[in-house]
């Protein structure tokens, strides 16, 4: 049986409708499904974790943004019962990174084929991912912009990747950097001045912003993008190019690979995991090769 958990409200209300057009689509092709509605925050994980148990589950799949894949993967990671995704979020990285068609038709042609491989996850804190996780500016603009009023307003008009320009817009004039050390793997790398440290398992994080261009999600390790020692003016010239992933040619953006890491800070700064605010620093990351099967 191939199970749904759904995210009614992800989009503003598109993982409902998305859900109405997969199960139209689900029953004129017989197949044999079910579904479980989320109600708060992690309880798609505990859905997952329970599905996963059955002896009837063949696959489990996520309809919602990237939080509720998140939580998802957190239930499937270490297992064998794969994961597919239906994207109805606003950013949808995950959905872009591996090249989910943005179709109810199309993402569910691809789960019901059942083709199944193995990506890489990550455990930061203790916490999974398996996009992306934001570390100083980013990761505040994630918690502020999941709080803000005009992500639902632009959700509304399908525009919600422009939510994080907006927040990120508002956070310019007020942050304040940090002096940050950093050790991969076996070596320490200082920095006086940082605005972010991105650590990436897929290019893509922000709606669309190709934060780590070269970052694959099958090779074993992460890649990490640093932004350190620019003004606040600079910033805002450069921070266009993220969307090309041609920043990482700015002499203040510093890349690097590795598969552990463990960050500290000359103050507490804010984390996200795959768009969810997750806590504050110090952190330290574990990758998992192939941890997760997907569809």
């Amino acid at each position: 049986m191939i199970w749904f958990i759904v995210n009614r409200t992800s989009g503003n209300g598109k993982g409902a409708v998305r859900w109405a057009e997969a199960e139209r689509i689900l029953k004129d092709a017989n197949a044999v499904y079910g579904v479980r509605y989320t109600e708060f925050r992690g309880h798609a994980t505990q859905l997952a974790t329970e599905l996963a148990a059955r002896g009837d589950t063949i696959s489990v799949v996520a309809i919602g943004g990237d939080g509720t894949v998140n939580e998802v993967a957190c239930g499937l990671a270490g297992g064998v019962i794969p994961m597919g995704c239906i994207p109805s979020g606003s950013g949808n990285d995950y959905a872009r990174s591996v090249g989910i068609p943005k179709d109810v038709k199309g993402a569910l042609r691809r789960i019901l084929e059942g083709k199944t491989r193995t990506i890489d996850a990550a455990r930061l804190n203790g916490r999974g991912f398996i996009i992306s996780s934001g570390i100083g500016f980013d990761g505040e603009v994630a918690r502020v912009t999941n709080e803000a009023f005009y992500k639902r307003w632009l959700n509304r008009m399908r525009l919600g990747s422009l939510s994080y320009v907006i927040t990120v817009l508002r956070l310019l004039v007020s942050y304040k950097t940090s002096a940050v050390t950093i050790q991969i793997d076996d070596k320490t790398f200082s920095y006086p001045s940082v605005w972010l440290i991105a650590i990436a398992n897929m290019p893509y994080y922000g709606g669309g912003m190709k934060i780590c261009p070269d970052a694959k999600f099958d090779d074993g390790q992460f890649q990490l993008c640093i932004v350190d020692g620019i003004t606040r003016l600079e910033l805002l010239m450069f921070f266009p190019r993220v969307f090309q992933g041609t920043h990482i040619s700015h002499p203040a953006v510093h890349l690097l690979t590795g598969s552990q890491l463990s960050i500290r800070s000359e103050r507490p700064l804010s984390i996200h995991a795959d768009g969810e605010w997750a806590g504050t620093t110090p952190a330290v990351i574990d990758w998992v090769p192939e941890g997760l099967n997907i569809l």
